[in-house]
């Protein structure tokens, strides 16, 4: 049976994806994936010195699919990423960056002898909290306040799509979330609240609204099915 694992950044992403992409993954190919926190980093990304031999350990296995997910915000030019120049400072549009980065993953990967046949590098545009903008359903769960509500639900309808929700460092969608909870003496427990509000919206309804997420899924399953 083919293995699949997806490395995230940190314990918010294997809780949630523990809760909504394996089971839907599970329901669609019959096939367990396992998730992980990078290695060496206590949440957030690290130096792709750190990173590339925990990819190369993965896939020395030739029965296993792996993938990541990470922000590509988060990826700073102190981490040494491959094509992060060409994707970051060559160009502004986010979209294209975005795209490059995951190629160069790949590419950086076979110039060092690395099967990548089994390889689907994923970079999520603008962090995990972007998917909880896919319906107000888990805000409406998760939160009583009505201002804090308001806030909230007024920001999706900006964008035309969650992926999109960013317009820089200060404005990514959980520094959102912080900022509105903290305004209204509430917290944004990343885990806690993450995971719940993901529950509810369900991961139907984040494929629908999030493309390059839809795609990342649907190309993982395809994989899993050849």
């Amino acid at each position: 049976m083919k293995r699949v694992h997806c490395i995230v950044e940190g314990q918010t992403e294997v809780k949630v994806f523990y809760s909504i992409l394996a089971p839907y993954i599970h329901t669609k190919t019959g096939v367990y994936i396992e998730i992980t926190p990078i290695k060496h980093s206590g949440g957030g990304i690290v130096k792709y010195s750190k990173l590339l031999p925990e990819l190369r350990n993965h896939l020395a296995d030739k029965d296993k699919i792996l993938t990541t997910f990470f922000d590509y915000y988060g990826i700073l030019e102190k981490h040494n990423y491959p094509k992060y120049k060409e994707a970051k400072i060559d160009q502004p549009n986010g979209k294209i960056g975005v795209e490059l980065m995951e190629q160069g993953l790949k590419d950086d990967l076979a110039q060092n002898g690395i099967n990548v046949k089994n390889f689907i590098p994923y970079i999520q545009l603008h962090e995990f909290e972007a998917l909880l903008f896919s319906s107000e359903d888990g805000f409406e769960f998760q939160y009583d306040d009505e201002k804090v509500l308001r806030e909230l639900k007024s920001i999706a309808p900006r964008y035309e799509t969650p992926e999109d929700i960013n317009d820089s460092p200060t404005t990514a969608p959980s520094k959102r979330i912080i900022a509105i909870l903290e305004r209204n003496g509430d917290k944004y427990e990343k885990v806690i609240d993450g995971d719940a509000i993901a529950t509810i919206i369900g991961i139907e309804t984040m494929l629908e609204k999030c493309p390059r997420f839809k795609v990342w899924v649907e190309t993982l399953i395809a994989k899993i099915q050849e």
